[in-house]
């Protein structure tokens, strides 16, 4: 899985260079398997152009602690701006909405890993896109599981779809814990 990828034409070059190492380790008759090839994507202008990346790619990880740092435009390691960095903020949704559908759309597996995987709120979010693999914490994942039992995918393609009507971050946070409640009081 290659990460930072900010153009095709830095896929094409990565995928050159697996493609040059295969011809150095047939040639010397050296065994290896065929690893697929998987893109990470973290940076803004990826996620953008998901859809031209995904021929070249088996696979996709979302990293959600990356992605949304540089959507949002605002250091999570500052202070002064880490209030920003809100996995749940209505721009981060509606990117990672567009990503995930198109990598199902077009049949390669996406998996978000991250602060954001882990999240309960965040989980109903992502499973109402259609992600369904994650890669968190194992200190997250009895809070998951404990979720998952209490949240169908109807429910959770409900529950995105109105929050994605939602304007405010805020808004997000508090009709997510509210709907949370009600699944599992």
């Amino acid at each position: 899985m290659f990460p930072m990828i900010t153009t095709l034409e830095e896929l094409h070059r990565v995928r050159k260079l697996v493609s040059g190492a295969k011809q150095r380790l047939a040639k010397e008759g050296k065994r290896f398997a065929d690893v697929p090839i998987g893109l990470m994507v973290e940076v803004p202008a990826a996620a953008i152009s998901i859809d031209s990346m995904l021929p070249q790619v088996d696979f996709v990880s979302i990293g959600s602690n990356d992605l949304v740092q540089y959507l949002m435009a605002a250091d999570r390691d500052n202070p002064k701006v880490a209030h920003l960095c809100q996995p749940l903020a209505p721009a981060v949704l509606r990117v990672l909405t567009d990503v995930v559908r198109k990598c199902n759309a077009a049949g390669r597996t996406v998996t978000v890993c991250g602060e954001m995987a882990g999240q309960p709120r965040a989980f109903a979010l992502l499973l109402g896109m259609g992600v369904r693999s994650f890669s968190m914490s194992p200190a997250f994942i009895p809070y998951i599981k404990e979720c998952g039992k209490h949240l169908s995918i109807a429910d959770a393609e409900k529950i995105l779809q109105h929050a994605l009507t939602l304007h405010t971050t805020g808004r997000v946070k508090h009709y997510l814990t509210e709907q949370l409640k009600r699944l599992s009081p």
